[in-house]
Parts: C-alpha cells; structure tokens; sequence
C-alpha cells in the first residue's frame, strides 16, 4: 500500500444498465454519497459499449485525477483501457504463419501516469471485487474512495483475433480466458442479467455446454514450455474470481508481475460439470485434468479451427483465439 492526495479531483463514469439497471435505480443516492464524500467530483453516464473508455480518456486528458468506474467489471474494464491511449494492434502483435500471435512492441502511453483508478462495484458478476476486498457495498467503496491508501495494480493485455480476423488488441485488469468461458460470456451478455451474477452464469454456462466441444491448443509459456492438449477452458488470470464468483485462480495477486494460468483440459462435459460446484470453492485445482502455471507471458494457438473458442476480458467477449496474453507490471494505481 502506498498513500495518495485525499483530495484528488474525481471524474466518475457510470454505467446506467449495470447490474440490471441497478446503478440507474440507485443513481440519486449514489450521487449524494459521491458528493459528500469527495471534495470535486463530476460525472457522465455511459450510452453504448466502449463508451466508458472514451469518458476516462478524455477526462484524464482535461485534467482529472482520478476516474472511477461505477458498474460492473465490464465498466471497470473500459475505464481502465482508458488510462491509456488506444495501442494500435498492428504495432503491438502480429499474426504469423504458424498461427502465432506474435508480440512485437507493447510499450504503453498512458494518458496521466499519476492518474487512480477507482471502482464503486455495481455489476452483475462483481468478480474484481473480490480480488480487492470491496464486499460492503456501495456506501464503503465511496467512503473509501475519499482515503489516500493506493495500490499498485498489474495490467494484463492481450492481442486476439476480432470477429473480421483482424489483429485487435487490448487490455485487462481482473481475468483473460480462451475457450468455453468465452461462450458462456457471450451467451450471459446476450440475455437479462437480473437473476444476479451467479444464476446468470449458471444459466449461460448450461446453454453453453449443449453446443460445446473441446479445442486443440499448443500453449507457449514464456517462450519456454511448450503444451499440447484438448481444453475445456483456459484462464489467464490477473486477479482470482471469474465468472459471478467463481475461485477459479486461488493465490493470483495482482501485483506480482506475473499472470497465472489455469488450463482445464480434456474434460468430459459430465466431469466439467461435477467440478462446476468445486470451482466456486477453488477445490478444482485438485482435479487430475486441471493444471496451474505462472508466466509472463501466454501465447496459444489453435491446432483445428473452431468457431467456439472466443476470448473472454473482464467479462466482455471482443474476439476469438489465437491469441497472447501479457502483463504490464505495476502499470496502474487502484484507491484500496
């Protein structure tokens, strides 16, 4: 932990359809609490998808210090690739031959370097938060938002595959993944998230699985060891709770400079299912077909082609693998 200005100028981007139309309905009492408890404090409410990043790149640009996101981990998402102007993909990753995501130059521009990030969690899934201990609600995620502990934050990136099979390229800050997670989040954004995180996930997960076949990957960890094997899903974790609270990558840390890989191999869709229940208590790690790397860096290509493996960021479903997946170390700073 470090300490910050209690008194930064503030920019909140709120998401009005998080959480079900949570932050929308909540809204009146969300501003009276933002306003007392920070001494100058605006905000804009976001009006599409990747609008939240065009708010926070823009109010940093005018001079705001920190920027807060109020949504889900989408919206923390967006406001966070904000923070940096936009890479371009063509620099960053190039797509080889082999089928390779190649890394090239990922040197990052951030808009403020001194900038914090903040979050008042009011999302369906609510993942990240569990990372940073933000729990309580919306009252103590402003209370303490008004504090000067900081933390530093490490920043994962990522160059895929969008849907025109074009390079794409950008980055996230809780949890990256390439298989059947990204079809469970397509499906869990394409439909009516008012059950809570848990059962909309539960339901996007079933719906999932009836279309579902496991993919062919080779694994590339750190430009070292090489794997080769049949995948339900595999995770690329910053932090260590995906999918409406699933422990999916117990001892992740978001700081140590390093991501942490969770590869669910060649799993029958009736042993995926028994071990459902286990990932939300992070017992999965024990099943045999289940194995847990750290690296730095995580390229994956497809050995057969499948209209299935997408890429799954922070909870928002932008492309398809291949891909490869990076970390920025200690690249943001977060209001703990």
């Amino acid at each position: 932990m470090s300490e910050h200005s209690a008194h930064l100028r503030t920019f909140v981007v709120a998401n009005p359809v998080a959480g079900a139309g949570q932050v929308k309905e909540d809204w009146p009492l969300l501003e009276r609490l933002l306003r007392a408890n920070l001494p100058e404090v605006d905000f804009a409410f976001t009006e599409g998808p990747g609008h939240a990043t065009l708010l926070a790149r823009e109010a940093l640009r005018t001079g705001w210090e920190m920027v807060v996101a109020v949504g889900g981990d989408g919206t923390l998402n967006e406001v966070a690739n904000g923070f940096f102007e936009r890479p371009d993909a063509s620099t960053c990753y190039a797509l080889d031959d082999e089928g390779w995501v190649r890394r090239l130059d990922l040197s990052l521009k951030p808009v403020n370097p001194e900038a914090v990030l903040g979050l008042v969690p009011l999302g369906t899934g609510g993942d990240f938060r569990r990372s940073v201990g933000l729990m309580a609600g919306a009252p103590e995620a402003i209370e303490r938002l008004r504090g000067r502990e900081t933390r530093s934050l490490d920043l994962g990136q990522v160059g895929f595959l969008d849907a025109r099979d074009r390079i794409a390229t950008r980055y996230f800050v809780n949890i990256a993944s390439g298989g059947i997670s990204g079809l469970v989040d397509a499906m869990a954004n394409s439909t009516w998230k008012g059950l809570g995180g848990r059962a909309s996930f539960t339901l996007a997960t079933a719906r999932a699985f009836a279309r579902w076949k496991n993919i062919e990957v080779e694994l590339r960890l750190d430009n070292t060891a090489e794997l080769r094997e049949r995948v339900l899903d595999l995770v690329v974790a910053n932090g260590e709770y995906f999918g409406g609270g699933m422990w999916v990558a117990p001892g992740a840390e978001l700081d140590d400079g390093k991501l942490q890989v969770i590869v669910m191999g060649d799993l029958s869709k009736t042993q995926a299912m028994r071990m459902f229940t286990d990932i939300y208590k992070g017992k999965h790690l024990s099943h045999r077909n289940v194995g847990r790397h750290r690296a730095r860096q995580v390229a994956v290509r497809l050995i057969k082609s499948s209209p299935n493996a997408l890429v799954d960021l922070d909870g928002e479903q932008p492309g398809k693998l291949p891909a490869t997946f990076n970390v920025h170390a200690g690249a943001m700073t977060f209001k703990a």
